[in-house]
């Protein structure tokens, strides 16, 4: 009876020492939340990129993670990636009034829907640097905000 017993004891801690380890790998990500406000009106949709390094960040296609979202009533949107790695990352980010998932520009190239960055970063002639972009991601429902209106 008494091996029995142990047998079991040994099983029970077994599997407590594999749930802490699964435990422990879910604690390097989390879910992060982008609220965009500010935006024009609440047509069409916003696409939003997130991205994970300087040359994610440079290219136009294939972010690290994207989300298109519709917009609420008063102009904004809120997104949630999920399981999301702990780490340096960027957001990109524009209004598709007119849903033709591409992002609007006039005549000489200059954007006439809203975008908008992570850190509320702003270039000249282009979209700011990653060094102005980028963040830290380090906590679970880590909020970031981007305001189109600054």
């Amino acid at each position: 009876m008494k091996i029995y017993f142990t047998l079991i004891i040994c099983l029970v801690m077994t599997f407590q020492l594999f749930a802490q380890d699964s435990l422990q790998v879910n604690k390097n990500t989390g879910n992060l939340t982008v609220i965009v406000i500010n935006l024009e009106n609440n047509e069409g949709m916003a696409r939003i990129a997130l991205t994970n390094s300087l040359e994610n960040y440079n290219r136009r296609e294939n972010p690290f993670r994207g989300i298109s979202s519709e917009i609420d009533s008063n102009n904004t949107v809120k997104v949630i990636f999920e399981d999301i790695p702990f780490g340096e990352y960027g957001l990109k980010m524009y209004h598709d009034e007119d849903n033709d998932d591409e992002m609007d520009t006039n005549f000489i190239g200059i954007p006439s829907e809203d975008y908008g960055f992570s850190n509320n970063a702003s270039g000249s002639f282009g979209p700011p640097d990653w060094e102005d972009a980028k963040f830290e991601f380090t906590r679970d429902g880590q909020i970031h905000e981007i305001d189109i209106g600054l």
